[in-house]
């Protein structure tokens, strides 16, 4: 009786030892799980999605006329917070007291996609806040509409969109997630009067995949998809985060904009000039041509080497090898001990 005991004791406790170095090993999996990066070249499946396009009347002036504040009321902000909460709140509220339509009418004067006229004023609509003057962007998803959505297909030869102006213009590529705030807001190409822009380029896109929930935060370095919820925006990007940052507290932005807690998302978009060159339109108008040379074949997955799939069948695969137990077994162990 005694042996028969001592060798159900060391079964036991054997099965113990080898259980507990199962959960040991996919703890360590889990330590040492990390982010990847894989080519997915199923192009014949999935179409390029088109940057967004901002469109703003160009500066007259240097930039600083535009940022220099009044002077403040509160001594606890400095010029800067000032001009960055004050201004911006105020410039806001007098343009949406305006006709957003007439002033996009004053600007545009013809657009066209892929040799296709589209009503301007319809589909480029103002963003929610005015950072320096009123800008109009299209494919955004941070507009206070959202109208017409540009993509080229495998089948498509490119993507050309044509505008024409009725003014000089600043013009900006970027994803549909961004505003043109922060470095993005020195990132354009200004039209003069009576002068034709061409570019020429193509992008390439970074998707998440689901396994990147088994990561947190610190691994991976950027925010997935709905994530973080923000105030005004409806969908999170880092220059969006930075922006109500320098809206709700001027004081951290202005010191250390780092301070703001607005990492980067995980899905991001590579936008890749191939040429570009400005000259004098032959019918004096002013234009621009914004040309998807060719829809990507190819575009990068990001993924983690380990989801909570794998962690799940390792540990499982484990205790059946060494201590026999399955892990269906457990929930009707533990129902059997609850059961009155």
């Amino acid at each position: 009786m005694r042996r028969r005991l001592a060798a159900v004791f060391r079964s036991r406790w054997l099965r113990c030892a080898m259980a507990a170095l199962a959960l040991n090993y996919a703890a360590e999996c889990v330590a040492r799980n990390e982010p990847y990066w894989e080519t997915d070249v199923a192009y014949l499946h999935w179409s390029t999605d088109v940057p967004a396009v901002t469109v703003c009347p160009a500066a007259s002036g240097s930039p600083a006329d535009h940022l220099r504040p009044p002077t403040p009321s509160n001594p606890m902000f400095n010029e800067i917070d000032n001009t960055l909460s004050i201004n911006i709140i105020k410039r806001t509220s007098e343009f949406k007291k305006k006709d957003s339509f007439v002033f996009c009418k004053n600007m545009f004067k013809h657009c066209s996609w892929n040799g296709k006229a589209f009503n301007c004023c319809r589909h480029f609509q103002p963003h929610r806040f005015i950072i320096e003057t009123p800008c109009f962007c299209i494919n955004s998803l941070q507009t206070v509409n959202k109208k017409k959505k540009l993509v080229v297909s495998h089948f498509s030869k490119n993507g050309e969109l044509k505008m024409e102006f009725n003014e000089p213009v600043e013009i900006s590529l970027h994803s549909s997630v961004d505003v043109r705030f922060g470095e993005l807001q020195q990132q354009y190409v200004t039209i003069n009067a009576g002068d034709e822009m061409e570019l020429l380029y193509t992008t390439r896109q970074i998707v998440e995949d689901v396994s990147l929930v088994a990561l947190d935060l610190t691994k991976r370095g950027c925010l997935l998809q709905d994530e973080r919820k923000l105030f005004h925006h409806h969908v999170y990007s880092k220059s969006a985060c930075l922006l109500e940052c320098a809206l709700r507290r001027p004081e951290v932005y202005a010191n250390n904009y780092t301070l703001c807690d607005c990492p980067p998302t995980c899905a991001e978009m590579e936008i890749n000039a191939v040429w570009n060159g400005t000259q004098r339109s032959v019918d004096n108008v002013t234009r621009s041509i914004l040309t998807m040379t060719k829809p990507a074949t190819e575009r990068l997955v990001m993924k983690a080497r380990k989801d909570y799939v794998d962690l799940i069948v390792i540990v499982a695969c484990m205790l059946q090898l060494f201590t026999g137990i399955n892990l269906l077994d457990i929930p009707k162990f533990i129902f059997k001990k609850t059961k009155p």
